[in-house]
């Protein structure tokens, strides 16, 4: 597939950039750029922070794509933000793609912090989905995905918040979403974790169903000197339950 030059929203807090403090955020399924709002927002002065969105929000054409896609996509980022090694954050999706681009080009990754992921999803999961999402659109599965991204605590106390998620999740384009089912359905970085040499943490959220705890102690287990952090009653889209423990973690 032709490299993507992804649209990337650069920003640094605060009035200064420091040298060396760049954060690449890499993106969930059939989120946007807006599920880092609160983590930057509650980020130390100095820090600079690279957005974009994946595939599935604007895949061209329906083309099919892979993870390593997926982690070029991530370093085309770096590219036009003119940034050469970063501390790379992603989330699900976006913690599986931070996994394989810190053991494919460990120079570009200097630090790296894995949320609410798995070294290899689950097949017949994201099999199952991607055939609904392609016979009828993923409507019928949205109250489910809502109830994985947020506790019910959280979605009670913010209805305005899952709202606004419900509605990009809603507007994620339908091939682009079956395209990702396909790579969570296949990938696998299992092999890769013992090659990762950045300092690693891996976070879990103790009430994620879609990738629970165990899944997070897997990769700490096999990424060398990596730490595992569990965040006491938070879902699968921790960054936005929890922004300023992800940001102190981030720190």
């Amino acid at each position: 597939m032709t490299r993507r030059k992804p649209d990337v929203v650069r920003t640094w807090t605060g009035d200064e950039r420091r040298a060396g403090a760049d954060i690449i955020f890499v993106n969930s399924l059939a989120t946007t750029t807006s599920m880092w709002d609160g983590v930057v927002r509650s980020l130390p002065p100095g820090i600079a922070t690279i957005r974009y969105d994946q595939r599935d929000r604007d895949l061209p054409a329906g083309q099919p794509f892979t993870l390593d896609d997926l982690v070029d996509d991530m370093f085309a980022a770096m590219d036009v933000a003119e940034v050469e090694t970063a501390h790379v954050v992603g989330v699900s999706l976006g913690g599986l793609v931070a996994l394989r681009a810190a053991a494919v080009a460990p120079t570009r990754v200097h630090r790296l912090t894995a949320i609410c992921c798995a070294a290899r999803f689950r097949r017949d999961v994201w099999v199952e989905r991607g055939r609904l999402v392609r016979d009828g659109g993923f409507q019928s599965l949205v109250p489910g995905i809502i109830d994985r991204w947020f506790t019910p605590e959280f979605q009670q106390a913010h209805p305005d918040t899952v709202a606004s998620f419900r509605a990009e999740l809603e507007s994620t384009d339908q091939a682009g979403y079956a395209a990702a089912c396909d790579v969570l359905a296949t990938a696998d970085v299992n092999e890769d974790l013992a090659a990762i040499r950045a300092p690693t943490v891996v976070v879990s959220g103790e009430a994620d169903t879609a990738n629970p705890v165990a899944d997070l102690e897997n990769i700490a287990r096999a990424v060398p000197g990596s730490r595992h952090v569990v965040l006491p009653g938070t879902a699968h889209l921790a960054p936005v339950e929890q922004p300023e423990a992800i940001a102190a973690l981030l720190q």
